[in-house]
């Protein structure tokens, strides 16, 4: 089974016509918290320089921060509770927005204030389940960075190999947030449910999934070099084209909601 990439942007690129004003809108709000994510992080790393200049544990608790990651960062010594609320904000808030494009793909209502529309992860029946997946994948991500605290040689090998292992991971439970929107619209059901959904959804799929996004690739360095003012436009344009592979990935294995 095939998947047309440049089809698929196609049809974003239609859904998005007359329609870029809302898109960008709904994209702000990860923007304006991943934002805030960072600017916590360069002062909590400056903190941790300035107060704990030979703790290279304190240091590493600070990368983990950019990584997102919720637990090894806390073992390292250097994140407080405060860190840990802004890393789960940001983290929901990406999977609220990529819902809120679903349904703006689906027009699921046609009418909807663009804010609420990425907000809508954050509605009663949407938000246990996104902070349960959401914290499962991220202790699934943070298994190399908890191997690395350990000194030793193997162990250096092992968490190489896992990097690999992990890419292929975090391809195959990519389309979760999707999936629990869909579970839940349809009370069956639940957030560990969807992982193993999304995990069975992408197989076979996994590396059209990975050339499609290294297919944005050119437009992030443009991004790049443009001081990151593209991204405004480019955020809702690869948004339109996930929830889109998530669609086409869903008419292909309907038996998996049923």
């Amino acid at each position: 089974m095939h998947i047309d990439r440049g089809q698929l942007k196609n049809q974003a690129k239609e859904k998005l016509h007359k329609h870029w004003g809302e898109a960008i809108l709904v994209g702000f709000l990860p923007i304006a918290i991943m934002f805030i994510v960072v600017i916590v992080t360069i002062i909590g790393a400056m903190a941790v320089v300035n107060t704990q200049p030979d703790n290279i544990k304190a240091l590493q608790s600070s990368g983990t921060l950019m990584t997102q990651t919720l637990f090894s960062s806390s073992v390292g010594g250097g994140t407080n509770l405060t860190d840990l609320i802004v890393i789960l904000l940001a983290g929901v808030m990406g999977a609220s927005t990529s819902i809120g494009f679903l349904t703006l793909w689906r027009r699921e209502p046609r009418q909807l204030n663009p804010l609420l529309r990425s907000l809508i992860g954050f509605r009663p029946e949407y938000i246990g389940g996104l902070l349960v997946a959401y914290i499962v994948i991220q202790l699934i991500d943070s298994i190399p960075t908890l191997l690395g605290l350990i000194n030793n040689p193997a162990i250096n090998v092992i968490n190489f190999v896992l990097l690999f292992v992990l890419l292929v991971v975090d391809i195959g439970l990519s389309q979760t947030f999707l999936v629990w929107k869909d579970l839940r619209d349809a009370n069956k059901g639940g957030a560990l449910t969807a992982i193993r959904i999304s995990w069975q959804l992408m197989a076979g799929f996994k590396w059209q999934y990975f050339v499609m996004k290294l297919s944005f690739l050119g437009w992030w360095i443009l991004t790049f070099l443009l001081l990151f003012i593209p991204y405004f436009w480019l955020y809702p344009y690869q948004s339109m084209t996930y929830v889109g592979f998530y669609d086409a990935l869903k008419s292909r294995k309907p038996e998996l909601f049923a």
